[in-house]
C-alpha cells in the first residue's frame, strides 16, 4: 500500500465532516466500531449529528474507508492522554475495524490491517500503534482481548513484551 498527499492510493474516499485542524500523527489509535455493519458504521462516522470520525474504516471483508486525510485531526479518541500528551486526536491517525467489540477479527481484516498500519508507519514518525483502551482506560475498552497486538506491536518495536 502506498500513501500519497496525505491519503492510501487504491482504496474508496468517503469525506466525514468531523474533522478539523492539521495534525503531525506519532500514534496510531485502534478502535472497534460496535456496529452491526460496515456500511452503518461508515454512515455515523461520516454524518454530521455524530460527532465522531476516523480517518480509516477496515471491514470484517478487508474492505479500507478513508474518511480524512492523514494529516487532518479526526474525533475518534474523545478525552485521552498518553506520554504525557492529552488529547491525542491531535497527534494520531484513528483506524476503526468492524467488529461488535466481543467478535474475533477476521485473517482478512487484520492481514489488511497490518499493510495499512506498515504503510503508515512508513510514512509517518509513527512513535507507537495503542488501543483506544490505553489512551482512554476504564472509558473504553476497544480494540479489545481478541485484537493481536503482538503482530502489530512488531511494526515499531521488534521486542514486543505484551502490554499495551
Amino acid at each position: 500500500m502506498e500513501i500519497k498527499e496525505n491519503k492510501l492510493l487504491g482504496v474508496s474516499y468517503r469525506d466525514t465532516p468531523n474533522k478539523g485542524g492539521i495534525i503531525k500523527p506519532f500514534y496510531i489509535i485502534m478502535h472497534y466500531d460496535g456496529a452491526p455493519n460496515s456500511t452503518s458504521a461508515i454512515d455515523w462516522l461520516t454524518d454530521s449529528r455524530s460527532k465522531v470520525s476516523a480517518h480509516l474504516h477496515i471491514s470484517r471483508t478487508g474492505v479500507v474507508t478513508q474518511m480524512a486525510p492523514f494529516n487532518v485531526r479526526c474525533w475518534h479518541a474523545g478525552s485521552s492522554t498518553w506520554a504525557g500528551l492529552k488529547g491525542l486526536n491531535s497527534y494520531s491517525i484513528g483506524i476503526e475495524l468492524q467488529n461488535k467489540g466481543h467478535e474475533i477479527y477476521t485473517e482478512k481484516q487484520i492481514s489488511i490491517a497490518l499493510e495499512v498500519c506498515q504503510a503508515i508507519v512508513g510514512h509517518y514518525p509513527i512513535r507507537d500503534i495503542l488501543g483506544h483502551s490505553d489512551i482512554a482506560p476504564g472509558r473504553k475498552e476497544d480494540p479489545g482481548r481478541q485484537f493481536p497486538w503482538e503482530k502489530f506491536k512488531s511494526l515499531i518495536k521488534g521486542d514486543w513484551n505484551g502490554l499495551t
